[in-house]
């Protein structure tokens, strides 16, 4: 018989944390699992770890890399397609859970076929597993009532409501996919760098309710240094952003507060990266197309954004721009061109 819960760990450079994490999912009180544990290559010593766990458990299956993937979302997929629970569990190599996680989550599925993937909230920890923060501001900002308490909702509302504006589901690890309904919404998008978790999930809500538990079982990881910094500093973060409002855009209408934050927040760290990163010329025109695209007043936005930004304070935004930004490295390209 097949396991009721298939739990995908994808580990990449985590043996620090894998312990933890391993034991996490083992020590769950709803028992009727496999787990799945995956290394992309790692340069640590994670391999050792994953050995020694696998000849301690047999509901422990081992799938290594040989050439590192690049890729989170093809571990994701990988993993799914080997999977044969009903209930599919992505949990990330350095994060962790309370021993009632799957418990909790099932018994709220079990109730209604039509709930797509459920998710709790969750605690942030640093590298020692000390607390250090919760997401109460992350959704209060959003509604300041909802996520303080269980909900069950059509998943297209919230999709419409705010995912346009921000992924309302953080963390991989705080949720639990019904299998089926990946058969409709098709696999992760590998293209994707760091936000392809935002589209996976709202293609899930577009056709299906979703279940959120406000109790804290999630243990979310935060790192001094990671993928994500890089990607803000080459515009890789930025230009996924516009690509991810273009992939809401096929999936509902959205609200329209909501979606004049994010475009008016998206310049806001356009014209930042402007001044202060090395973003590729290319990486500016896509994003502003992208923007065009959802956007049908994105022209005049941007010119209005721009003359804010740059001409108040003595022109000291523009000053920026021409002495070391963006202009300076255009016209210094061109120059070397001709």
């Amino acid at each position: 018989m097949n396991p009721r819960v298939s739990v995908i760990i994808p580990n990449y450079n985590h043996a620090r944390y894998l312990p933890r994490r391993i034991e996490s999912v083992l020590n769950q009180t709803f028992r009727d699992i496999e787990v799945i544990l995956m290394d992309d290559c790692s340069p640590d010593n994670s391999r050792d770890v994953i050995a020694d766990y696998a000849a301690r458990d047999s509901r422990i299956s081992v799938v290594l890399n040989e050439q590192n993937s690049g890729s989170t979302f093809k571990q994701w997929n990988k993993g799914i397609a080997i999977a044969r629970g009903e209930f599919i569990w992505i949990a990330e190599s350095d994060d962790y859970a309370d021993s009632t996680f799957l418990a909790t989550l099932i018994a709220k599925l079990d109730t209604d076929a039509d709930i797509g993937l459920a998710y709790c909230d969750s605690w942030d920890v640093n590298e020692q597993n000390q607390i250090i923060d919760t997401r109460v501001q992350f959704y209060e900002e959003l509604d300041p009532i909802m996520w303080t308490q269980d909900f069950v909702l059509p998943g297209e509302m919230l999709v419409n409501k705010f995912m346009f504006f921000r992924n309302i589901i953080p963390n991989a690890s705080a949720v639990l996919i019904r299998r089926s309904i990946l058969s409709r919404t098709g696999p992760a998008d590998e293209t994707f760098k760091v936000n392809g978790d935002w589209v996976f999930w709202a293609k899930i809500l577009a056709v299906s309710k979703v279940a959120f538990i406000s109790a804290r079982l999630n243990y979310f990881r935060r790192h001094t240094n990671n993928v994500r910094s890089t990607t803000i500093t080459n515009g890789t973060a930025l230009l996924e952003h516009s690509r991810v409002l273009n992939m809401m855009a096929t999936l509902g209408k959205p609200d329209s507060y909501f979606f004049n934050k994010m475009i008016d927040t998206l310049l806001y760290i356009w014209f930042d990266g402007l001044i202060n990163h090395q973003i590729p010329v290319s990486k500016h025109r896509q994003i502003y197309i992208n923007l065009s695209r959802v956007d049908q007043g994105f022209g005049k936005r941007f010119k209005y954004a721009f003359a804010q930004r740059m001409f108040p304070n003595k022109l000291s935004g523009l000053r920026q721009l021409i002495g070391d930004g963006f202009l300076y490295r255009f016209m210094r390209r061109r120059t070397t061109k001709h």
